[in-house]
C-alpha cells in the first residue's frame, strides 16, 4: 500500500467510509453468496474475484462507520437488476440486511446538481464530491478519481489499492 493510501485512511478512519456503487455491489453479492463474485455469469462483476470482497470487507472493518446516500443505494439496485433472476431476488431480499448497519445521508440532488463538475460527474458522483471531505470515497471509477483530484477532493482508487497489495 502506498504512503498515500495509507495517510488517506488513517485521516478518514474516524470519520469514515463511502464505497461508491460497483463496490457496494460487490459488497452485497459477496455477503450474499461470494462464489458469485467473478464467476463470469455477471458482467459488472467479472472484473472482481473474492480476494477483492475480502479486502473491501477488511477495508471497510478499519473504519469507525461506513455511509452511503440513496444515489448509490438506487444504483446498486439498478445494477442488481442484471443479476439472474434467482440471485437478484435473494439478493434484493438481502439488500436491507447488508445495508442495514450503514448510516445513510440525505443529499438533496438540486446540491449535488449545483457543482460545476455535475455535467460531467452526473448526481451520484457530484453528491459522492459534497461530502468527499467529510468521509473517504472508495471506488473503482478512475474518472471519478480523476476528477475529484482536479478539484482538490480526496478518492481513494480501489483498483490502486489492489494493486498494491498484489505487488506486495
Amino acid at each position: 500500500m502506498s504512503s498515500y493510501q495509507e495517510l488517506l485512511i488513517d485521516k478518514y478512519k474516524n470519520r469514515g467510509l463511502l464505497i461508491d456503487a460497483n463496490l457496494a455491489l460487490l459488497y452485497l453479492v459477496g455477503s450474499y453468496d461470494l462464489r458469485l463474485v467473478g464467476d463470469g455469469k455477471y458482467k459488472k462483476l467479472s472484473k472482481y474475484n473474492a480476494e477483492d470482497y475480502r479486502l473491501l470487507l477488511g477495508l471497510k472493518n478499519v473504519f469507525k462507520k461506513s455511509v452511503t446516500t440513496p444515489h448509490v443505494l438506487t444504483e446498486v439496485s439498478n445494477l442488481a437488476n442484471d443479476l439472474p433472476e434467482k440471485t437478484k431476488s435473494a439478493c434484493l431480499k438481502k439488500f436491507y440486511e447488508t445495508f442495514a448497519e450503514i448510516d445513510e445521508l440525505t443529499i438533496p440532488s438540486m446540491d449535488a446538481a449545483q457543482r460545476p463538475d455535475f455535467h460531467f460527474l452526473g448526481l451520484t458522483d457530484s453528491a459522492l464530491a459534497l461530502v468527499s471531505g467529510l468521509f473517504l470515497i472508495v471506488t473503482d471509477d478512475a474518472r471519478l478519481v480523476q476528477k475529484m483530484s482536479e478539484s482538490g477532493l480526496e478518492a481513494l482508487n480501489f483498483s490502486h489499492l489492489r494493486g498494491h497489495l498484489l505487488s506486495a
